[in-house]
């Protein structure tokens, strides 16, 4: 006869989960509990050790050092947290990459961070987008360069007068012109301006400016026929007499092209005539023409 197997008794049998007795379940959970309070007081134990030795002191001198531009302990925080990414990623892509490709890149970003922080960007991915863009217009995104065309430099007007030396316009039609297409468009400008100078000697006469100036810049009337009592006019008429030769010209066509006096208020190139020079002086009776981008172009950068 076979003996009594408490196990085969129902009532013990509803006591199981599992397969296992509600003590030895018990028993298991203890025993989690303690695997995972051994690897809490582990850590903790290496926490309280690190702290100790020094290692927390040297970890923040590292941080310090490599990421001076952090200020706070938050920022050291996001910085560990990025070179941890980073760090992963290398670990992830690293062996498809050629070593010395990724020594390179790393020496690229520290330069655009470096650069960022010169230029006093706080945002070095930001700065180097805006690099790139800005490297992809080519000279579209430069100011071109300008033009001044003096007698000192062999650009004659009749003395006084608003008339163009012969040689004058041929240098405008033959030189000037290609130079100034090649710029608008190299540079993505659509505005021509050309500014008569003087110097400070006086000037004397009938003026008929006010009457003939904007005949004469649409081509209804000669520059010979124009007259100015004074610098500011004399300017003025001589740079119309410019815009004529550039306005007529298909080339420049489509290009907005403006007369503006310096008067003699303007030595070469920057300076502000302090009025005490009534000499003769070739270096300041000139032209000299900017290019730059109208007001519409800069509201809409597509149209470069």
């Amino acid at each position: 006869m076979a003996g009594y197997d408490i196990r085969q008794d129902k009532p013990y049998r509803r006591g199981l989960i599992l397969g296992l007795t509600v003590a030895e379940i018990m028993i298991l959970l203890i025993f989690v509990l303690l695997m995972a309070l051994a690897t809490a007081l582990s850590n903790r134990d290496k926490r309280l050790k690190a702290a100790e030795d020094g290692t927390g002191s040297r970890l923040v001198e590292v941080m310090q050092s490599e990421y001076p531009q952090a200020q706070t302990p938050d920022d050291y925080y996001k910085e560990l947290v990025r070179a941890i990414a980073d760090r992963k990623a290398v670990e992830k892509y690293g062996a498809k990459a050629t070593g010395t490709k990724m020594v390179a890149d790393a020496a690229l970003g520290r330069q655009v961070r470096e650069a960022a922080d010169k230029a006093g960007s706080d945002n070095p991915y930001k700065f180097a987008e805006q690099a790139v863009t800005r490297a992809s217009l080519g000279k579209k995104g430069e100011w071109p360069p300008f033009f001044s065309l003096s007698e000192a430099g062999g650009y004659y007007f009749e003395s006084g007068k608003a008339t163009l030396r012969p040689d004058f316009e041929a240098k405008l039609k033959t030189t000037i012109i290609p130079l100034l297409k090649q710029y608008i468009d190299d540079y993505g400008v659509d505005v021509v301006e050309v500014i008569g100078h003087t110097d400070e000697v006086p000037m004397v006469g009938d003026s008929n400016l006010d009457r003939l100036l904007i005949p004469a810049s649409e081509n209804r009337v000669n520059t010979e026929a124009l007259h100015s009592t004074d610098n500011s006019g004399l300017a003025m008429a001589r740079a119309v007499a410019v815009i004529r030769i550039l306005r007529a010209d298909p080339r420049l066509s489509g290009t907005t092209i403006l007369p503006l006096s310096g008067a003699q208020m303007i030595v070469p190139v920057d300076k502000v005539a302090d009025g005490k020079s009534a000499a003769s002086d070739q270096t300041r009776r000139r032209i000299e023409i900017r290019l730059r981008r109208s007001t519409s172009q800069v509201a809409t950068p597509e149209k470069r």
